[in-house]
């Protein structure tokens, strides 16, 4: 998690890589002690924009007074634009303001670090000399097999296809929700659905805006289409097939206990997901019915965009099923004018640009399994994805430096029998990785990344803490395999 470190106690920077319990991670929330990153480089993920907006607001008398988020949005509005201005570290112009110590912040990427072998999944410890055997290339198949197929959808030598890309990223994790088979039936059922809803409306059909809409009555609402249907004596009558609401899952959407929360083939399963699964499903069903849509990223989230008749670009929350302005983002979630300026957040990611992320998204999965071993497969990961992102504006790729070269100096440090960052020095490859380290710090700092203080995510928590119980009140499980199609 990369928080404002000078908020926390300040601890020795001391450690052993023998014994070491787990503290958050800067950057982002791993889904498990021991990796660096969650799928969009963020911090934990899964928040929605309603969660941000209520949070962010609880000290507010005002907030709450209607059931409308839109009303309660513009009665705080504000009271939030006074507060970012008196904030130097999102007034206009201005650098990050907050002195983060990074000595405290390395010494909890490595405490993680040194962790990973201890709480890693069971039967992956591999140790250094056998990267090259044939054993753990058979462990890390799955994933070169992965990187290949992706590789050829960036070289046009396989056709492009983002729910396909999906699919190959998360089945090489292994233990997936669904197969294939049943992954593209369901893609294929869903999409028809969605289509003869729309026709049935008398909508266009080949309108980007029409298909845009139709995906988010799908994923939002309870929908129902009339089909005929052949009788066993032979005649025809009418049958009307009902589809219901994805649901937002509160239980470990942040993949702490279970990677697979994350993934799109778990949200198509059950039914319910998070603010990275959401998403992936709704660009997955815009692919199947020829629109077009984007993925964008704001802090701790993800989210839609698409243009509309008037080639306007808007936004869409799979997880709340609103509509929102740019506008609400900046005030809402706190955006730098610094960001913005350097396009880290909100920008449109589709195409090719869509599956280099997706690339570093496995590199993710890998490093949850095997941690960063011998180098070779993360490293690849980076260098594919880099050059589809011309502006070096993508904060996923400057996270994953950060945590490579976090990874290269913990085992340089234990080699060398050093455990305190002060003797860093002791050695001149651990203080050239501490240097490369720092200046992609640097960069990160630069485009304008603002760290969540610690008060506002624990405060996120307990909501969600509060929500999940709701949802284990009513007996709701969201990890079992349900079919949204009432027929």
């Amino acid at each position: 998690m990369r928080i404002v470190v000078a908020i926390l106690l300040i601890l020795p920077v001391t450690f052993s890589f023998a014994q070491l319990p787990y503290s958050p991670i800067s950057k982002s929330i791993s889904p498990q002690p021991g990796v660096p990153s969650d799928p969009n480089g963020q911090l934990r993920m899964g928040a929605t924009a309603n969660d941000i907006l209520r949070q962010t607001n609880q000290n507010n008398i005002y907030y709450g007074t209607s059931n409308d988020p839109a009303n309660n949005q513009r009665v705080v509005q504000a009271m939030i634009k006074e507060k970012m201005a008196k904030d130097p570290a999102y007034s206009s112009g201005s650098q990050n303001s907050f002195q983060i110590n990074k000595q405290q912040e390395l010494f909890n990427l490595l405490k993680e670090i040194a962790g990973q072998d201890m709480n890693r999944a069971p039967g992956t410890v591999i140790t250094p000399e056998n990267y090259s055997s044939d054993e753990f290339g058979l462990k890390t198949k799955s994933y070169t097999d992965a990187l290949q197929v992706l590789k050829d959808m960036l070289s046009d030598k396989r056709k492009l296809s983002v729910s396909d890309a999906y699919f190959i990223m998360e089945n090489a994790y292994g233990d997936a929700y669904l197969t294939q088979k049943e992954f593209k039936g369901i893609i294929k059922e869903s999409a028809d659905f969605i289509r003869e809803w729309i026709l049935q409306r008398n909508l266009n059909i080949k309108d980007n805006t029409v298909i845009n809409y139709g995906v988010q009555q799908f994923m939002g609402e309870r929908l129902n289409i009339t089909t005929s249907k052949q009788r066993t004596d032979g005649k025809q009558s009418l049958e009307t097939i009902t589809h219901l609401p994805f649901k937002y899952d509160f239980n470990d959407y942040t993949g702490d206990k279970d990677y697979r929360n994350f993934s799109l083939t778990k949200c198509l399963a059950t039914g319910t997901g998070q603010c990275n699964s959401l998403p992936a499903v709704y660009l997955s069903l815009i692919e199947a019915l020829g629109g077009k849509a984007y993925l964008a990223i704001a802090p701790q989230h993800s989210l839609i965009k698409y243009p509309d008749k008037q080639g306007r670009m808007r936004n869409y929350e799979p997880t709340s099923h609103w509509d929102i302005t740019n506008e609400w983002y900046l005030d809402n979630m706190f955006i730098s004018a610094q960001a913005v300026r350097n396009g880290i957040y909100l920008n449109p990611i589709g195409g090719k640009q869509m599956i280099a992320d997706i690339i570093l998204q496995l590199s993710f999965g890998y490093f949850r399994k095997f941690g960063a071993a011998d180098e070779k497969f993360i490293v690849d990961c980076i260098n594919t994805a880099k050059p589809y992102f011309p502006k070096n504006n993508n904060l996923t790729l400057y996270f994953t430096y950060s945590n490579l070269y976090s990874y290269e100096l913990a085992q340089v440090m234990r080699k060398n029998g050093i455990n305190k960052l002060s003797n860093i020095n002791q050695s001149s490859e651990a203080q050239r990785l501490y240097n490369k380290w720092l200046e992609n710090e640097k960069i990160i700092s630069q485009l304008g990344y603002q760290d969540q203080s610690k008060d506002m995510y624990e405060e996120m928590m307990k909501y969600h803490e509060f929500r999940n119980n709701i949802q284990q009140e009513y007996n709701f499980n969201s990890k079992e395999k349900r079919n949204l199609f009432i027929k």
